[in-house]
């Protein structure tokens, strides 16, 4: 799935090739992958694309709004006469002949042009609120990681949690939004902290490192264009840059890129595969 920068990457090149414009028809070919009244956005331009947590939000006038949620394999597919814009998950949907078995919606934009919203898998979504659905949707998420978490609020949440593991913490999108498992691992490998290791045992000094590795990781990834782990490619159709900087993410059995000696293992932690190097980062203080 992915993560705040890969979706805030899509959302920024998108921007640049469909803003202004509006929809003249939306074609539901899959109605368990929309929901909402398609005729409440019809005709209005596109104000902005943005992302908040992992969803892209296209914005409308009169407070209205469409939310995509990629999701596992979710992909939105820009075509015009000069070309493809592609970003989510690759296949060879890029490249084929549209629509195809894999499309669940079809936006028609006023200028002929065409975003195709294909999921293999089904687990994306498209919704269109009003205000209310926008703000009831955001309500279950806590701030984004970027630009920066405020680390009061942080500990505060950390004191509702002290039996958790920290992986488990800084995966909880009600804690803090946009955190997958790529950024965890590497967050907690330069902070030294042990995936494993109880909320409750992290000292205020590794609280304010944690707290601001986690925004500087996310932020230097969306400068990279995220991460291309075999189920993203951004809205250009091209793989992100990030994955030339991972320490510990996909790197089992590897010497620990700090010298210590030790190698990256590939353990449970929180129900996710978690990459961590258990000299540096022990579990306990």
């Amino acid at each position: 799935m992915p993560e705040l920068p890969e979706v805030e990457t899509v959302a920024r090149q998108l921007n640049q090739v469909i803003k202004g414009k509006a929809f003249s028809n939306i074609q539901i070919l899959s109605p368990s992958s929309f929901h909402g009244d398609t005729k409440s956005v019809m005709g209005l331009p596109i104000e902005d694309i943005s992302r908040r947590a992992k969803t892209l939000i296209f914005e409308f006038s009169q407070n209205l709004y469409i939310l995509i949620h990629l999701k596992m394999t979710g992909q939105l597919i820009y075509v015009s006469d000069v070309g493809r814009v592609a970003g989510g998950h690759p296949s060879h949907d890029f490249h084929s002949a549209l629509p195809n078995i894999h499309t669940r919606v079809i936006f028609t934009l006023d200028d002929g042009t065409k975003l195709y919203f294909n999921d293999i898998r089904k687990f994306g979504w498209v919704r269109v609120v009003d205000q209310e659905g926008f703000l009831d949707y955001f309500r279950k998420f806590g701030p984004d990681a970027v630009p920066s978490i405020e680390l009061a609020y942080f500990r505060k949440r950390a004191e509702r949690m002290p039996r958790s593991s920290i992986k488990k913490f800084i995966l909880d999108q009600g804690v803090i939004s946009g955190v997958g498992n790529i950024y965890a691992d590497e967050a907690l490998f330069e902070a030294k902290i042990a995936p494993q290791r109880l909320v409750a045992s992290l000292s205020s000094k590794e609280w304010a490192n944690l707290a601001e590795i986690i925004s500087r990781k996310l932020l230097f990834a969306v400068d990279k264009g995220g991460t291309t782990d075999n189920d993203y490619v951004n809205a250009f159709g091209e793989k992100g840059g990030m994955q030339d900087y991972l320490n510990v993410y996909h790197k089992t059995g590897s010497l620990c890129p700090n010298g210590c000696g030790g190698v990256i293992v590939r353990a449970k932690v929180a129900g996710r595969g978690t990459h961590y190097c258990p000299r540096c980062q022990k579990e306990t203080q």
